[in-house]
């Protein structure tokens, strides 16, 4: 909305026996975990469908999102049905009142799919290298660098400025029973990330490739947006960019060798009119 957004609550700070990597790549492109490492918590929370993910991920829908990359790093995870960004809200009729509401702003604003698919809907952003906020669960989170193997997160809730202030509440309250320090989502993720880190310590893992395959040469452009674009959010599309972009950086010897791409970019006019 054209008032803009703010962060809501305190800061939430959580040290994780984890590599800073790993939580970014997490956020940044793996929707194929949700059904996994998160089933009980989806199947405490979730009220709405998110491109057919749920518990066990059976009926994945790959046409119902897309994996967005290829930008000096920064990517964007996104379904485009417009309200699933509130589909882990107990309770998400007051929100969708809201999205319904100001919908055709929103459209006038930023033109038909953007107004209508993306806002809204469940969209993970990064910024290159170690911020990442999701419109919809309404989080905005940096991972600071402590040292080999631990990180400290800091998260805060965000709103929109428009919502009412029993909306801001419940996106606080949601937040919170979400991610955070006593969030079923990120507890999780933390015991998943920590073991990640500390298996790859092992004699043999370090012999070993990750393997990173999923949806490799299915992606390309897509009219109205820039980036490389792969279908879907089961992909690990965006988490080759993403170590892509960090190998760019470690085999550099001076910043002007770090290179600068933004594949597909739009022109000034498909901009205007994306």
């Amino acid at each position: 909305m054209p008032g803009g957004s703010a962060l809501l609550g305190e800061t939430q700070k959580m040290v994780l026996g984890t590599n800073w990597k790993l939580p970014v790549e997490n956020v940044c492109g793996d929707g194929y975990h949700l059904g996994w490492a998160h089933a009980g918590a989806m199947s405490a929370v979730q009220s709405m469908d998110l491109t057919g993910l749920n518990v066990g991920n059976s009926g994945v829908d790959l046409d119902g999102g897309l994996s967005v990359a290829g930008m000096n790093g920064h990517m964007v995870l996104s379904a485009l049905d417009g309200v699933s960004g509130y589909a882990f809200y107990p309770d998400p009729k007051p929100i969708l009142e809201y999205l319904e509401a100001n919908r055709q702003t929103v459209i006038d604003r930023l033109g038909e799919v953007r107004g209508k698919q993306v806002w809204g809907a469940q969209v993970n952003i990064t910024i290159f290298p170690n911020l990442q906020l999701l419109p919809g669960l309404n989080w905005f989170r940096v991972y600071h660098p402590k040292g080999p193997g631990q990180i400290e997160q800091w998260t805060w809730a965000m709103a929109e400025n428009d919502m009412l202030e029993a909306v801001k509440t419940q996106i606080l309250e949601n937040q919170c029973l979400t991610v955070g320090l006593a969030g079923l989502f990120d507890n999780d993720d933390g015991d998943n990330l920590a073991a990640c880190t500390e298996q790859s310590r092992g004699w043999r893992t370090a012999q070993m490739d990750v393997y990173t395959n999923m949806a490799l040469g299915r992606s390309g452009k897509r009219e109205g947006f820039p980036g490389d674009i792969a279908a879907g959010l089961v992909s690990e599309h965006n988490q080759r960019y993403f170590y892509r972009r960090w190998q760019e950086h470690m085999m550099a010897e001076t910043w002007a060798e770090v290179p600068t791409y933004n594949i597909n970019s739009l022109t000034a006019q498909e901009a205007e009119h994306a």
